[in-house]
């Protein structure tokens, strides 16, 4: 009788641990479909967003890293308009290293690979690399011209995508 018990928890503890290894290798996300994915479209309306980093004081730096006393610090807010077809405009009011704040137009092109990650050009020949979050509700910046900054972004009109 006590076999037959040891048995019995043997098979339930296997079969657990079977039920365990196979629940663990289920996906209890979304999967997105080929075709599902980003684009350009993905980025399409105004959005708003803060900026903090450092500034390279000089020509882009050719090698890295830099010291610090190589930047000075900066920060911005930024309402910008992607049109969905790799074009955006957006209004910037920044302060760089002190000096007082200041509103001015800036304007570029964007690119949007499928898995959501993308690229983005200033006119000024900043660029920044990013990540798009919630089906293009928010988008987060690194920039990777030699300066340091992160930036994210929201919808500002999220309910009409």
């Amino acid at each position: 009788m006590r076999t037959v018990k040891l048995v019995a928890v043997a098979v339930i503890l296997v079969g657990c641990l079977l039920l365990l290894f196979t629940a663990s290798s289920v996906s209890l996300l979304q999967s997105v479909k080929a075709g599902e994915g980003c684009s350009v479209k993905t980025l399409k309306g105004n959005y708003a967003g803060a900026w903090s980093g450092l500034l390279f004081s000089g020509a882009a730096p050719l090698a890295a890293p830099q010291p610090l006393t190589s930047f000075f610090p900066y920060d911005a807010m930024e309402v910008s308009t992607f049109d969905g077809a790799g074009n955006f405009t957006s209004t910037v009011t920044a302060n760089g290293g002190g000096t007082p704040a200041q509103s001015f137009p800036d304007s570029g092109t964007y690119a949007v690979s499928t898995n959501c990650t993308g690229s983005l050009t200033l006119a000024s020949g900043l660029t920044f690399d990013f990540v798009i979050f919630y089906s293009g509700t928010e988008v987060k910046f690194a920039e990777t011209d030699g300066n340091v900054a992160a930036i994210t972004e929201t919808r500002l009109d999220a309910d009409q995508k």
